[in-house]
Parts: structure tokens; sequence; C-alpha cells
């Protein structure tokens, strides 16, 4: 990009006002416009055109504001003129919508040129939608289970240390709770993996409407969850995992086969049943275990 912003503003400033009709400038592969300093469009290539769906005439003396996403704040576009007035040269995202009304994801350059009888800007975008929707995706995958789209243990670990943090600074509780379904293996085994995945998006659905924004519940692993339940020191603790084991006994339809859930469940507390993850999970879950013992009758 950096080459044929140069290209452009020698252009320019070679060139009468009327230069900017350069061959060079309307096929460059750069989508790229020229503008006064009040945002007015003086000239814009192929490329643009091509990515925002306007044709030349729909944008010639408009200003650029025709573009607004309204995802940025004034601030954005006053930090923007601050630094271009600095520098003559600012690099930037942005979030601009297309004729469509999509909004795209930018990544811009302006460029402030001075002609023989007029100051101009040149600004060029590339599209970086695509980009960064897959580094979103890599970045989500990275810390959620793919199946349930729940935290995963990384992120239950992270999220962890910033809840114990909260718990120490303001003396308050908090909460581990441990959910392995019963005889999730034989659910597999009589109706497939399919219904069994079916069945492990219908807990963590409802696990989710539980909990308030500030907790947290993730699949640990296989059949098993796990939430964290900050400044619980006003909530009975069997109260709420008596509602959470009800809403995880139910029943449950996928193609033509049903089939009974039901739920083993343990906790643990801070400080009193520990001051560590490691502790507070292995109280959690032989609580958790006593639960099974009690619904498999041994």
């Amino acid at each position: 990009m950096g080459l044929f912003v140069k290209l452009f503003s020698k252009l320019l400033s070679n060139t009468a006002d009327d230069g900017v009709l350069s061959f060079g400038f309307k096929e460059s592969p750069i989508a790229s416009l020229i503008v006064t300093e009040k945002g007015e469009i003086l000239q814009v290539n192929n490329s643009f055109l091509k990515m925002m769906g306007y044709k030349e005439e729909e944008l010639l003396h408009e200003n650029m504001s025709i573009f607004k996403s309204f995802k940025h704040d004034n601030a954005f576009y006053k930090n923007l003129w601050k630094n271009l007035d600095l520098h003559k040269e600012y690099s930037f995202e942005i979030f601009n919508r297309d004729k469509n009304g999509a909004i795209i994801h930018l990544k811009g350059r302006v460029q402030f040129v001075k002609s023989s009888k007029k100051e101009y800007f040149i600004v060029s975008f590339e599209d970086i939608t695509q980009q960064r929707l897959h580094e979103q995706r890599q970045q989500h995958l990275a810390t959620h289970d793919p199946l349930t789209g729940l935290a995963n243990r990384a992120l239950l670990t992270d999220r962890y240390e910033h809840a114990i943090l909260n718990a120490k600074r303001h003396h308050t509780k908090l909460g581990i709770m441990i959910c392995d379904l019963n005889e999730f293996k034989q659910i597999n085994d009589s109706y497939g993996h399919n219904f069994g995945d079916a069945v492990l998006k219908e807990v963590s659905k409802r696990l989710e409407s539980l909990i308030r924004a500030s907790d947290t519940v993730a699949r640990y692993g296989g059949d098993e969850f796990i939430l964290i339940l900050e400044q619980i020191g006003s909530v009975n603790v069997e109260e709420m995992k008596k509602e959470i084991h009800n809403h995880l006994t139910f029943d449950i339809n996928y193609e033509n086969e049903s089939c009974r859930i039901n739920t083993a469940i343990g906790h643990a507390c801070f400080p009193s049943d520990g001051t560590t993850f490691e502790q507070l999970v292995s109280v959690a879950d032989n609580n958790m275990y006593d639960a099974k013992r009690e619904y498999y009758g041994y």
C-alpha cells in the first residue's frame, strides 16, 4: 500500500489539479480516494468502487461520512484527524458501511499531499474483514469448547484467578459447582454420539440460563461442567444446587429418540473448603461422587 500512496503523492505534486484523473490511480489494485481537507471526495478509483459497491457518479463530491458505520464515536474521528495533523500520514483501522449497508472492517492509510494550488488527502483501504473474523474465530476456539461454546479449561482457570482476587479483595465467598451427567456413557452407547452431543448442548444452554453475568460456566471435559459463582454470601448454596439439579433433570427428544437426563452435582466454597482452584475442585468432585453413589444406590 505504501508504494502506491507514494506514487499518487508524486503524481499530485508534479501535475496540475486535473492530474487526479491519472490512469495509474484509476487502475490501481489498492482501493483509494482523493479527498479535500473537509472530506469531500474528488476522485475514487475502480478498486474502491468495486469494494464498496458504488458507481463513480454516486460518490464524487459526496462527503466521506457517506461510509459512516456508526460503530465509532466522535472521539475516534477527532483522534484520526489529530494524528493526521501531527504526522501528515496516519494508519488506522475502521468499520465502514458499503452501499448495501454491510459493515466491513478496513485497514486504512491517509496521507496529506500538497499540489501546486491545493491540499489533498489520499486515503487508501484494504478490506481485512475476513482476516479479523478468522482471528476472532481462532481466538474463540482457543478459549471455548467447540461443541457447546462454553468456556474451556484454559478460560475457566483465567476466570477463576480473577474471581478469587475479587473474593479476597472484597472479603466475599466464592462457589464452585461440578455437574456430571448420570449414565451419559449409556446414552452415547444406546443412542449414538449425535444424540449425546445434543444432550451436552441442551445442558449447556440450561446452565447458561441460570447463571449471572458475573458467573462462569465451563465444559471441563466429557460430560462434566464447572460453575464459578461469585459473591454468594447471601445465597443458600444448597438451594442453588437444588435449583440447578431441577433444571438439569429433563426429558430430551432427538431424531425420534428420547431419554431422561439426570445430573449429579457437588459444590465447594472459598474460603471454607479451600483457597486454590485445585482444592475447591477436589472438594466439589468428592461431593459430586457422593451424589452419584446416592443416585446409583451404592
